[in-house]
């Protein structure tokens, strides 16, 4: 299960899309951090969620944190628009499992976001194969 979290309509729904045409069956899209966190209490647990870094809460570290408390295990992948070229490789350090640039194309951005999360769910297939 993938979980997308974007306050802007149109990149959550053309995020889901891609998703769903790239054959990932469970899609699911929230406007906010606490609705998505309200589904994950009262539904099940996703394997990734795609985030912005402010995505309703005070930011992507606090946010991190409180997915790793309620959702253990699951990967978190920020998909924004970085204009502090630091804040990626500290995403990263804090545990997040990757983050790709949005562009001013909105499909290209996509796409290597879509390619990225087809590679890591072949990585953690093989993972568990071995």
């Amino acid at each position: 299960m993938i979980h997308i979290i974007d306050k802007n309509p149109i990149h959550r729904n053309l995020v889901r899309y891609h998703l769903e045409t790239g054959r990932f069956a469970k899609v699911a899209a929230f406007p906010s951090a606490e609705e998505c966190f309200y589904h994950i209490r009262h539904h099940e647990c996703p394997d990734f969620i795609i985030t912005t870094f402010f995505n309703g809460r005070p930011d992507g570290f606090r946010f991190m944190r409180d997915v790793e408390t309620l959702a253990p295990g699951c990967r978190i992948l920020f998909f924004d628009l970085f204009d502090d070229h630091e804040l990626p490789g500290m995403l990263m350090q804090a545990g997040a499992t990757d983050y790709v640039a949005k562009t001013r194309e909105p499909d290209a951005g996509i796409t290597e976001l879509v390619k990225n999360v087809k590679y890591l769910v072949r990585e953690s297939i093989t993972a568990q194969v071995l």
